[in-house]
């Protein structure tokens, strides 16, 4: 894999992030302006920013034509507007959790018989739209409705991580889980289906990529007492070491399936590069705890602790370093 190799697929990702912000500007952009409108609501600036720069953005043109070129095909139009819409579904269920604080048997009445649900709230009227939609157009109707029950069932679980005696090995559990539900419900919303091999691929990407979010989520965990992997960890070269070895046992996985050699090395760089960057942030970690004498708890640290720039030129070096290495390592 030369350096010429790692230039294409950077070009062909930013491509396909310049669709995506096309197909945002002509239908997603509208699309919550209507719902605002036909449920007299409003998504919240936040949220709305999450959506069309993350979920709505990111999500769909990273992840999801990646999918698709690792199977020698692009996206379509239907898959992107139903990924797309996934993408709005993601923090607008959340907010039936934490805002409206539904029940559970309300939350599985939206989404498994979503018009059946006699909405009351925005987020509520958005999400049973949202989800009656996907249920109505998506190829493979079980298996979504599968991989939307695993979200459901983790996201349920996630409490669990505001209690203080919760054990490592379930933090653990639920953070794996959770991460890799989150991956596998975008590639059920495509015209294929991931299959056995293909989703044990996926479990490995999103426990990573789950806990990347959670290290540069370190400063609002710790404000908001949840506790997880990174929080709590008390020995960051051993959990470097560990990372490590769940990309190489990821990246195996990825040269295993039967797909071309070429398309999977491409989908294994596209993949680590998110992986890179947290990375970089674990070495701060590590860091941070020779600083303090091996000794960390953030809950006493200052919040300029907590945060890794991956702006400042040091970081961007070591991160294309790493996005350079860890494709190779198997």
């Amino acid at each position: 894999m030369n350096f010429l190799r790692y230039i294409s697929i950077a070009i062909k990702v930013y491509r396909e992030i310049k669709i995506q912000k096309q197909f945002n500007k002509s239908f997603l952009i509208p699309y919550l302006a209507e719902l605002e409108k036909k449920y007299n609501g409003k998504f919240q600036p936040e949220q709305k920013k999450k959506i069309l720069n993350y979920y709505g953005l990111f999500i769909t043109s990273f992840l999801c034509s990646s999918y698709k070129r690792l199977y020698g095909k692009i996206l379509s139009n239907d898959e992107r507007r139903r990924a797309t819409l996934f993408g709005v579904l993601t923090p607008v269920g959340d907010d039936l959790f934490d805002i409206d604080k539904l029940h559970n048997e309300s939350i599985r009445q939206i989404t498994f018989q979503p018009e059946t649900f006699a909405a009351t709230t925005f987020s509520a009227h958005v999400a049973k739209e949202i989800q009656t939609y996907l249920l109505q157009t998506v190829p493979h109707k079980q298996e979504y409705i599968k991989a939307s029950e695993n979200v459901l069932n983790i996201q349920v679980e996630t409490e669990k991580q505001t209690h203080a005696t919760i054990s490592k090995e379930e933090v653990q559990r639920i953070t794996y889980t959770k991460g890799a539900v989150s991956v596998i419900i975008y590639h059920q919303c495509l015209n294929k289906v991931a299959d056995e091999q293909m989703l044990e691929v996926l479990f490995l990407i999103g426990s990573l990529y789950q806990l990347g979010n959670d290290i540069f989520d370190l400063y609002k965990d710790v404000r908001d007492n949840i506790y997880t992997l990174v929080n709590t960890c008390d020995d960051y070269v051993q959990f470097k070491k560990d990372f490590i070895e769940r990309v190489k046992l990821q990246n195996n996985k990825i040269y295993a399936l039967p797909c071309s050699e070429k398309d999977k090395q491409d989908f294994c760089i596209v993949m680590n590069t998110i992986n890179a960057r947290s990375l970089v942030a674990i070495e701060q970690f590590v860091s941070t705890q020779k600083k303090y004498s091996n000794k960390i708890n953030w809950w006493q640290l200052k919040r300029k602790d907590m945060i890794v720039d991956m702006e400042k030129p040091r970081n961007v070096l070591k991160w294309l370093r790493y996005a350079y290495k860890l494709p190779k390592l198997i």
